[in-house]
């Protein structure tokens, strides 16, 4: 009896170990939370799939698009996505809050240099405000409370001797309708970035006033791409084949990037005139992807020290882990 049941054993056990190639189990999912500016790398790894040879073999993509990023962090907090896009500057809320998610690459940054963009903020051409100082008394629109925008904004404020909320206040405003907030004297100072900056350039009747990197007077992470520790710790070897992709396509898009363009804009990425937007000015990206891990830690410093927005310090290292990228 023995050696039969021995042998149903090892049938059994052939049986189960045995799965055709047909049920092989999908590769991970990442469910990843996008915008809608300066994110074109990104984007690209949708609209030109074959430029990313691990997507659909070692891990899959499904890119979501949100207004904001506490709507992205709201849906993080509810297990809707594992990944996405935010300004290193939300991520440091994030994680001043206790939320378990880290940085893993950069996207771009605001940086000095006549061939890359800066967020930039205008005025009406032919209206009272000429310099920052001439806003006392007036509104700067900026896309959120405690963003980016928002901090740049109180940054130039405070260098021009202004106190903000008190001499000066802030309104949250959409990029879209930054263009006719200034015009229409809603706002006095409005805040525009790529695609939107060229299109509002265009139609004229603004003037600059300062850039994000005149406000706080050095290079730094614009947005960055971020995951969930979760996800980290169960699908590594996804995550490293994400960022092989995307470093990929991040030097494609920096060596082609007029047919990149072409190729966001065919794939409805981008709504502003295909002629006007290969023409934009970009942001500058890091062709490797790696995070100026420095200019997040004095963003943070300022944000504590100046602003009051952190109770207490955040550890800028612990909440960056550029492992995932290649080497």
């Amino acid at each position: 009896m023995k050696p039969m049941r021995h042998l149903l054993l090892a049938v059994l056990a052939a049986t189960f170990a045995y799965v055709p190639a047909g049920y092989a189990a999908d590769p991970p999912l990442i469910r990843f939370g996008r915008g809608f500016a300066a994110e074109e790398q990104v984007w690209l790894m949708s609209a030109r799939p074959d430029l990313a040879p691990n997507m659909g073999k070692q891990y899959q993509l499904k890119q979501i698009l949100f207004q904001a990023n506490p709507q992205r962090f709201q849906a993080f907090l509810a297990g809707e996505i594992d990944a996405g896009t935010a300004p290193g500057l939300a991520v440091i809320f994030a994680r001043a809050q206790g939320i378990d998610m880290k940085i893993t690459a950069s996207i771009c940054l605001e940086a000095s240099g006549s061939q890359y963009f800066s967020t930039t903020y205008m005025a009406k051409a032919d209206g009272p405000v000429k310099s920052v100082a001439d806003l006392k008394g007036g509104t700067v629109g900026v896309v959120g409370i405690k963003t980016a925008t928002d901090l740049w904004a109180r940054a130039a404020l405070l260098n021009a001797g202004l106190v903000p909320d008190k001499d000066t206040k802030v309104f949250p405003l959409s990029f879209p309708a930054m263009g006719e907030a200034v015009r229409s004297g809603k706002v006095d100072a409005g805040t525009f970035v790529e695609p939107f900056y060229s299109a509002e350039s265009a139609k004229g009747g603004l003037r600059q006033l300062f850039t994000a990197v005149d406000a706080v007077g050095y290079d730094h992470e614009l947005l960055d791409v971020w995951f969930g520790e979760k996800f980290l710790k169960a699908h590594p070897g996804a995550v490293r084949a994400f960022h092989a992709d995307y470093v990929a396509v991040t030097k494609h898009y920096l060596a082609n990037m007029e047919q990149a363009k072409r190729d966001l804009h065919k794939a409805g990425f981008v709504r502003t005139p295909v002629e006007i937007y290969v023409k934009n000015k970009d942001w500058k990206r890091d062709p490797d992807a790696r995070v100026n891990v420095d200019s997040l830690k004095r963003l943070a410093g300022f944000m504590h020290e100046k602003l009051g927005w952190l109770e207490k310090p955040v550890n800028v290292d612990g909440m960056v882990d550029l492992g995932y990228l290649p080497r």
